[in-house]
């Protein structure tokens, strides 16, 4: 709860600290006393936009603090994860200060933090339900909202979003594939073309420098031709083969061989070998002779290949390597992008499913709205007959939402929600945004919070929810304001009397001057204070021992009844 609230020059306040209670706590005063500043110094340390124009004049700055006591893991754990110290037992420090220059200084358990983080736990520690609350009920937007919250569907909601995330992931993967399905044709067939060619073609690497080879030996066949001719007609002589004549020589030697003349020998031996090189050597010449025989044919043949092969470089990476590189990668492209027909039957056979499982979560959500609408709209009706609102009917409108006639899953669910009342018998229900009242909107918005279960927040704000409302309507929200304070401590700044009475602490909000400057005070009452403060209430300046008395009297009244 809000323990402490200590202010520094805003607006009227030069300095003001406040200790508040459990329960129930109103502040009173004179219109234009201050009592909103108190309200509006509330929202500047809850993070809530504050304009440098609350600055009190001739100052520079502005200062808030606030103490709250009784936190739990849940603060802790934003603390955490907002790299903040944790509270010290429980106890929170929070402050802001705003300076004339617009800057803005916070501090969480004095470590400075960002404006954001004050927001984020504000809504944790405190809610505010002022005038411009109430006027909040006119966006049919919020209705959704508190339905959501009387009928406890946050886990529900949490589930069905998570499988709205997936179906749209599945969506967004069918239109990428559909946007795609154009140039991916366009691509396959230019692929397509590729294999084809290149498989026609029947390129095998380093095919090029074999025929070039060849073609050079084709070029200069004639040349080689002559010289291998001219070496054979050399080793076959005038009268027989070169070898045969070193054969001859050597048979002629055979007799002297081995008998002691090593020289003979040596000779006979090498006449031997000669013959042998002679005659391997005219044989290879006659094969690379025949070999050397190109037909005009065979090497148009040649040119025709390597004018082709050279076609297929320029077009598909410079070199053959690259040629047979570019077949390899295309047959694996083309086998990939053959694969588009199967992904997207696959992800429409996954989108119908998911679809399924989608909607299924949206109508149990749909269906737990509507089953918690009508306890909730009796609820309210009770609330409301209580609050001097007899004869009202309060209901909850549901249409699905709805896009060319067909239902569609938005963030929160199918279903567009709206609060409808009649406020009077007799008459006929109209959407609670275009007829309700100011005062009437004051009461809903208290039928409302008192109905409500699942809002945790440990301290209501109230700002003038009275507005609008006397006699026994007072008297009826400021007992339902009590009823509330005994789970949640209540602020609330009232002009009216049957509300100040139920009141745990009390506290005097009054604007006097000092000087030259205007100042406001914020005063707690103790039992004659508040004796005085209610007769002043209940009987504007002329106030004597009987309004007094009637004031203590109320107060008893009060008493007894919260004790009840």
């Amino acid at each position: 709860m809000l323990e402490l609230l200590h202010i520094e020059n805003i607006a009227v306040v030069a300095r003001a600290e406040i200790a508040f209670g459990r329960g129930l706590n109103v502040l009173t005063g004179e219109t234009g006393a201050g009592k909103s500043i108190i309200i509006d110094a509330i929202g500047a340390i809850m993070g809530e936009r504050t304009s440098r124009d609350i600055i009190r004049t001739g100052e520079k700055q502005a200062f808030v603090s606030a103490v709250f006591s009784g936190c739990g893991s849940e603060i802790d754990a934003v603390l955490e994860a907002l790299g903040l110290p944790a509270t010290d037992g429980g106890t929170l420090t929070v402050a802001r200060r705003v300076y004339a220059d617009g800057r803005n200084l916070c501090h969480v358990n004095a470590m400075p933090a960002p404006l954001a983080a004050l927001r984020e736990l504000g809504q944790l520690l405190c809610k505010s339900l002022g005038q411009h609350d109430s006027r909040l009920l006119m966006d049919t937007s919020e209705h959704l909202k508190l339905l959501d919250r009387f009928a406890d569907t946050e886990t529900l909601i949490a589930n069905y979003a998570a499988e709205l995330k997936t179906l749209k992931e599945i969506r967004r993967q069918q239109r990428a594939l559909l946007t795609d399905t154009d140039s991916i044709e366009r691509k396959r067939e230019i692929l397509a073309h590729t294999v084809n060619e290149l498989e026609a073609a029947n390129i095998t690497p380093g095919e090029d420098e074999t025929l070039l080879s060849r073609r050079n030996a084709a070029q200069n066949a004639g040349k080689t031709a002559a010289a291998i001719s001219g070496a054979m007609r050399s080793l076959a002589g005038f009268d027989g083969s070169v070898a045969e004549s070193a054969e001859s020589a050597a048979r002629a030697l055979m007799p002297l061989c081995g008998q002691g003349n090593a020289k003979i020998d040596e000779i006979y031996a090498a006449l031997n070998d000669a013959a042998a090189i002679l005659r391997d050597n005219s044989d290879a010449l006659e094969l690379e002779l025949d070999a050397c025989s190109f037909s005009e044919q065979e090497l148009d043949e040649i040119e025709s290949r390597l004018a082709f092969l050279n076609e297929m470089k320029r077009k598909y990476g410079g070199s053959l390597d690259a040629v047979c590189t570019t077949l390899v990668t295309s047959r694996l492209e083309l086998e990939r992008l053959s694969e588009t027909e199967e992904r997207a039957a696959h992800l429409a056979a996954a989108y119908a499913a998911q679809y399924a499982k989608t909607m299924r979560l949206a109508t149990e959500l749909s269906e737990k709205r509507k089953a918690a609408a009508e306890v909730f709209s009796a609820r309210i009706c009770e609330e409301l007959a209580y609050l001097m609102m007899a004869g009202s009917r309060f209901s909850v409108h549901f249409t699905a939402k709805e896009r060319d006639g067909r239902v569609i899953l938005g963030a929160d669910g199918i279903d567009n929600v709206e609060f409808y009342i009649s406020a009077n018998r007799g008459e006929q229900e109209r959407p609670l945004a275009k007829t309700a009242s100011g005062g009437e909107l004051s009461r809903i918005m208290l039928a409302l919070h008192t109905v409500q279960t699942a809002d945790n927040a440990p301290t209501y704000v109230f700002d003038e929810i009275d507005a609008g409302i006397s006699g026994v309507a007072a008297s009826r929200v400021a007992k339902r304001l009590a009823g509330l304070a005994r789970s949640h401590q209540i602020l609330c700044v009232t002009h009216l009397s049957q509300l100040a009475v139920f009141a745990n602490a009390h506290y005097l909000i009054r604007k006097s001057a000092q000087g030259e400057r205007t100042v406001t005070e914020v005063t707690p009452l103790d039992l004659q204070g508040r004796i005085g403060e209610i007769a002043r209430i209940n009987g504007g300046e002329t106030i004597t021992e009987a309004t007094k008395a009637a004031a203590a009297d109320q107060l008893a009244q009060a008493e007894a009844e919260k004790n009840a």
